[in-house]
């Protein structure tokens, strides 16, 4: 006997929960007397008044509502992609992964927003993964076309997120700390809840408060990747005359959430289950279905193997799906007939474009494929991971969950 399904989802449970972002950006503030004490960083002779909110990506609703609660500001604004009724602050929604014009509409406020700032301001960034997506404002010559052409090329490379952020920089006006840049205010600090793996926290929503330095290496990014031919020209032109703002810049910061958090909370939730948990990396990358593979082969009998990270999917088919869900149907083919259970999901509840947050298979899942008729095999070929696995009930439906540090996966091996 061993773990079931039920025990990994609530071991995914205890992971949201631990980079819950409104109890993290709550637990990270204090004004009291007039200091203003964000991170590790002070602020004297600050009242409500003074202060602004700019919160940004999947889990800005609620990193807005902790940054109200402890400083009651009444001066903010919220862009996300989820709706939110309930927030102290005008919410506009961008779309992700994919901009659109609601991402420029929601850029365009931004730079409203803290071009009307005061020198005598603070503006608290709060940055989550997504934010690349759900604001953007392209630099001159570079259309809403040309960016979404673009990042649909640098997706399907495989790059990883560090390399994808250095074009991304070149051609907005938003990242790479230019966000930051637009302000008025003197003081300004950032509060990073982390999804990146593998990189530093300023390639968060391709750091549009802290990555100052984002953008300089795109040119040798494209050579390397051999994609200059691929991009749009606007594109292109805007990375050969792409210069840094300044390089000196340096942004006051803290990260308040990461993956290490939230899978040490899984690892303790299944130990407190009884079962014997541990946790292999923080640092999963790599081709989603090779690196689902390698855990999988890796983790000991009778243990349960956690790794949290953010992989890739070289797309290859016209299906749909997502990297968890590539992991989990790669994991599915892999352990057919075995006593293992594998778990592949978002700690945002959203992977890809589909409704799920990733899934749970395990050796029969090929079994009842077959049954269905459903060919997993031309279903991993074609990228069509959601469909395969939503046909046979393995998927995983949570919705948003208003947090977003990166993948959780475990591999639940019985003895």
């Amino acid at each position: 006997m061993g773990p079931t399904r039920d025990d990994l989802l609530a071991a995914y449970g205890a992971a949201v929960a631990a980079a819950d972002p409104r109890s993290a950006v709550a637990g990270a503030m204090s004004l009291v007397g007039g200091v203003l004490k964000v991170g590790s960083w002070e602020f004297t002779d600050v009242g409500p008044g003074d202060v602004v909110v700019v919160a940004l990506g999947k889990a800005a609703s609620a990193m807005a509502a902790g940054a109200f609660a402890i400083t009651g500001a009444r001066r903010g604004i919220v862009v996300t992609n989820n709706k939110d009724d309930e927030s102290p602050y005008e919410v506009l929604l961008g779309s992700h992964p994919i901009p659109d014009q609601s991402s420029v509409a929601a850029g365009e406020a931004l730079m409203v927003l803290l071009t009307g700032t005061s020198p005598s301001d603070v503006v608290i960034f709060l940055i989550s993964g997504g934010g690349s997506a759900v604001a953007i404002l392209p630099v001159d010559g570079v259309s809403i076309e040309d960016i979404g052409e673009m990042n649909r090329v640098l997706i399907e490379s495989g790059m990883p997120i560090e390399d994808i952020n250095e074009v991304r920089a070149v051609v907005s006006r938003i990242k790479g700390g230019r966000l930051a840049a637009a302000t008025r205010a003197d003081r300004a600090v950032t509060l990073v809840l982390s999804d990146v793996v593998g990189a530093g926290p300023e390639h968060v929503a391709s750091g549009p408060s802290i990555g100052f330095g984002l953008g300089a290496g795109a040119r040798v990014v494209i050579d390397a990747y051999d994609i200059r031919n691929d991009l749009p020209v606007p594109v292109v032109e805007a990375i050969e005359r792409f210069k840094l703002i300044d390089g000196n810049v340096s942004p006051r910061f803290t990260v308040i959430g990461s993956p290490e958090i939230a899978a040490q909370a899984a690892v303790r939730e299944l130990q407190q289950q009884g079962w014997n948990a541990s946790l292999v990396t923080t640092h999963l990358r790599g081709e989603a279905r090779n690196e689902a593979i390698s855990l999988i082969d890796g983790a000991e009998p009778g243990t349960v193997a956690v790794a949290a990270g953010e992989t890739t999917v070289s797309v290859q088919g016209g299906g749909v799906g997502g990297r968890n869900q590539e992991a989990a149907l790669a994991g599915a083919l892999h352990i057919e007939g075995q006593d293992v259970l594998f778990a592949a999901l978002g700690t945002d509840g959203v992977d890809g474009p589909t409704e799920a947050a990733g899934a749970v298979v395990d050796g029969s899942t090929a079994v009842r494929a077959r049954e269905l008729g459903v060919d997993l095999a031309s279903a991993l070929r074609d990228n069509d991971s959601n469909t395969a696995l939503h046909a046979v009930g393995d998927t995983v439906v949570t919705g948003p969950t208003g947090t977003n540090v990166a993948d959780l996966w475990m591999v639940a091996k019985r003895s």
